[in-house]
């Protein structure tokens, strides 16, 4: 039986799979996925995984390593993350397909849609139709791309834009697709339970592991692996969304609307640039940000706070239609993205030799972007820890080559 620490997207995914693989699987997390509109003024709020922005990013994204260190001993590399996101992206793009063909009830809420991103200056190679399919890159100083697409205006004192590239990405209605992931492992036999585990997972493994009857332990649990792994290098970066409504009579003013996305970038003095982030979650609701706050724990934003009013300016200053849609019944979401210094970590934690603990966090602001991948590599690591232990051996994730670069794991 295998202990999943964490209710938010990228425990779910892992417990889907070993679900699939036969093993039985025990849930716990703090907060699930919530229902109902709640007022943006209060603490309490939907989970990080399901404020989320949650649109598909060939790393490096506008909301993941953009933000934080790439040192040399890291856990995992842009390599990995590549390879990580590009299974995710297959994997919706497979559930997006499948959502247009059952009933609404039955659907995960992905869709693919064109994401045009834009740069201040040339990035890293863009994706290529060998990486990711159907990419394409465009130099932004096409007077005909920016007519075509009408709603897109922007100059030299405003974004500065130079470059940009679009292809065709996945992005997720996380309402639908959190409760859709809580059914699919309720229906597959896994029990959840809501509990809050406190101390370093080192300092209770046996009696977590003898509570629950488990084997093994999976470490899923964002932020909480700050105190759970007692990882220093975790932080959070706190970020809000305003969420606006399409009404019937508004459809002519946003046709072709698609995801707009000009990611933090630093400009000489080291100081990150505006930041633009435009995703119509679905049919009705646009997200729109995006705030990027290193270290800061207080969720007490509101549609007042000078932040918020700087992202929102931003947003309808590079697409102006934005303006005639109208804020939703909750206009405000906010939440920490789990970051980390070290990067994404899928590893076993030998601290010990007879650990059986595998970890699975510090996505940051790619939680969605990278959960299948990650997922699949965390459930490859559990079941040669099991292997190995009914072998007699000891469990080492560097043995297998697999969850990172950073020898310590």
């Amino acid at each position: 039986m295998v202990l999943v620490i964490g209710g938010g997207v990228s425990g779910l995914m892992t417990a889907w799979i070993l679900l699939d693989k036969g093993y039985r699987v025990t849930i716990v997390a703090e907060e699930w996925r919530q229902r109902g509109d709640k007022s943006p003024d209060k603490k309490a709020d939907r989970m990080t995984s399901q404020i989320a922005g949650a649109l598909w990013e060939y790393p490096p994204g506008g909301c993941g390593l953009s933000e934080i260190e790439v040192p040399v001993l890291a856990y995992s590399t842009l390599a990995q993350y590549r390879t990580w996101a590009l299974q995710s992206f297959l994997f919706y793009k497979l559930l997006a397909e499948n959502d247009s063909l059952v009933a609404e009830k039955n659907r995960f809420g992905a869709r693919m849609i064109t994401l045009y991103q834009f740069f201040q200056k040339l990035p890293a190679p863009p994706p290529s139709e060998d990486q990711n399919p159907q990419g394409e890159r465009t130099q932004e100083a096409d007077p005909e791309w920016k007519k075509a697409k009408n709603a897109i205006k922007y100059g030299p004192n405003d974004f500065n834009i130079q470059w940009g590239y679009r292809h065709q990405a996945p992005v997720v209605d996380t309402d639908v697709a959190m409760e859709f992931l809580m059914n699919r492992v309720r229906d597959k036999g896994a029990t959840l339970e809501t509990r809050h585990i406190r101390e370093d997972l080192h300092l209770q493994e046996r009696e977590l592991m003898d509570d629950f009857k488990a084997d093994i332990i999976v470490n899923a649990s964002g932020l909480g692996a700050k105190v759970l792994a007692s990882d220093n290098q975790v932080f959070p970066v706190r970020g809000a969304v305003r969420r606006m409504t399409l009404d019937n009579n508004d459809n002519a003013a946003l046709d072709g609307m698609d995801l707009v996305l000009l990611p933090a970038q630093y400009d000489t003095r080291n100081q990150p640039g505006k930041t633009v982030f435009i995703v119509p979650r679905n049919e009705k609701t646009t997200v729109v940000g995006s705030i990027i706050q290193r270290n800061n724990w207080d969720l007490a934003l509101t549609l007042e706070s000078p932040e918020v009013e700087d992202m929102w300016k931003r947003a309808h200053g590079l697409v102006p239609a934005l303006q005639t849609r109208k804020p939703s019944a909750r206009p405000l979401a906010q939440g920490l993205r789990p970051f980390s210094h070290s990067n994404v970590r899928v590893s076993a934690d030998n601290r010990t030799a007879s650990c059986r603990v595998v970890h699975n966090y510090g996505h940051g602001g790619s939680g969605w972007t990278l959960a299948v991948g990650c997922a699949w590599t965390c459930v490859t690591i559990v079941e040669r820890m099991l292997h190995r232990a009914e072998a007699g051996s000891v469990a080492n994730a560097n043995v297998w080559g697999l969850g990172g670069h950073r020898g310590a794991d």
